[in-house]
């Protein structure tokens, strides 16, 4: 996959590249931050067959951990390091991708929401990467990736309000929308999303392959059961 899988046609989508998402220069050494565009969605209800293939992971992951405590993984021990890196203790707030795990490793029901979110977080599962996917079209671009400032908030998917102060954030011109831990309502993707913005998070000690490599997934996944197409992606510098 080449850096940008398909040129973004001039007008609406002008704005589904790379450039207009910047990484705040306070998060050099701490965060290594990963984007996906994805068009031409088309979104759904749940799949059986994702809900199946997730079901055979979860299984898989149950057989292959044993008894061994999470902690003891490498792939768990570092997406904790960057919540550490940012002064979060991980085990009150766990990244999206060890959440999912636990779940999986109790034999719990893991969330579906739809075939884009589902995809996502099938990727965000089998590789301890945490992912998070926006609705394109309800941002407001430019994105700057920064750490939470005091009194900030937004209300989160439940409708619950979410305190973001030195937290991880996505803001756009309309303010924060978004964070590796609880996203906003306001960009929460829907049945309708036909674009999406997926990014995925590192400690600034991975390589970009690490990263590189959820991005695929995500977009084989996506592609098979959305029909999407990815536009651009890359590693921010």
């Amino acid at each position: 996959m080449s850096s940008v899988l398909e040129g973004a046609r001039k007008g609406s989508e002008d704005s589904m590249k790379l450039k207009h998402i910047q990484r705040s220069e306070s998060l050099e050494g701490t965060a290594r931050v990963g984007a996906l565009f994805l068009k031409d969605i088309a979104n759904g209800p749940a799949s059986t067959a994702l809900r199946d293939r997730m079901d055979g992971l979860s299984e898989e992951l149950r057989l292959s951990i044993g008894d061994r405590r999470l902690s003891q993984l490498e792939v768990v021990r570092r997406a904790r390091s960057l919540y550490h890196a940012i002064g979060i203790d991980p085990t009150k707030d766990r990244p999206p991708s060890e959440r999912l795990l636990r779940r999986a490793v109790a034999k719990q029901d893991l969330p579906s929401f739809n075939k884009l979110v589902d995809a996502t977080n099938y990727a965000s599962l089998a590789l301890q990467v945490p992912l998070n996917v926006y609705d394109w079209d309800a941002i407001a671009p430019p994105v700057l990736i920064r750490v939470g400032r005091p009194e900030e908030i937004y209300t989160g998917v439940s409708g619950s309000p979410i305190l973001l102060e030195g937290n991880l954030v996505l803001v756009d011109g309309e303010g924060p929308f978004g964070s590796p831990s609880q996203d906003s309502r306001r960009a929460t993707v829907s049945m309708g999303t036909v674009r999406a913005l997926v990014v995925a998070w590192s400690p600034a000690d991975s390589s970009n392959e690490h990263l590189e490599g959820a991005l695929k997934e995500v977009d084989a996944l996506c592609d098979e059961f959305c029909g999407a197409r990815a536009t651009e992606w890359g590693i921010l510098n």
